[in-house]
């Protein structure tokens, strides 16, 4: 999926990105399907950039690099969910994944709190509080909904 971004955009996106993208603990998110042929590593990229897009375009005023943090962490759960015997893997991967983000990353208890509401409604009591939480969200449902209906991705099948 190709998220259009301006070159300066593009720049900007990059220069918060890399640092993380590039981090070996988030590398092994390129071992998990998480849509279709869709990596979660991919899956991230493409919630990051988007977020990132819509706060652009919408001139939202949300903090750049908590957003982009936030968005590419928010399924850093870091197992096959296909697989891991977890029916209930939407309501309990977000939880899972603000933890590994502050264990691995340190990230702050709001930018936890934005990758454990990403799935309201569904985890109904966590509910997106800011711009931020709100913009991760809602990229998660676009990316998601395009992920599962129109990419085939670069991923291995998980089947």
């Amino acid at each position: 999926m190709t998220i259009s971004l301006s070159k300066d955009e593009e720049r900007d996106f990059d220069r918060e990105i890399r640092p993380l993208a590039a981090d070996p603990r988030c590398q092994r998110m390129k071992r998990f399907i998480q849509h279709g042929r869709i990596t979660t590593y991919e899956h991230s990229m493409n919630v990051a950039r988007e977020a990132f897009r819509l706060n652009r375009e919408w001139h939202a005023g949300a903090d750049e690099r908590r957003l982009i943090t936030a968005a590419f962490l928010h399924d850093y759960f870091l197992y096959d969910w296909h697989t891991h015997g977890d029916r209930l893997h939407g309501y309990h991967h977000p939880r899972i994944a603000a933890e590994n983000a502050g264990r691995d990353f340190r990230v702050s208890a709001r930018t936890q709190k934005i990758i454990r509401s990403h799935m309201w409604p569904l985890t109904l009591f966590h509910v997106p509080t800011s711009r931020e939480a709100w913009l991760v969200t809602l990229a998660d449902k676009i990316c998601s909904a395009r992920e599962t209906l129109f990419e085939r991705g670069s991923g291995a099948g998980h089947r």
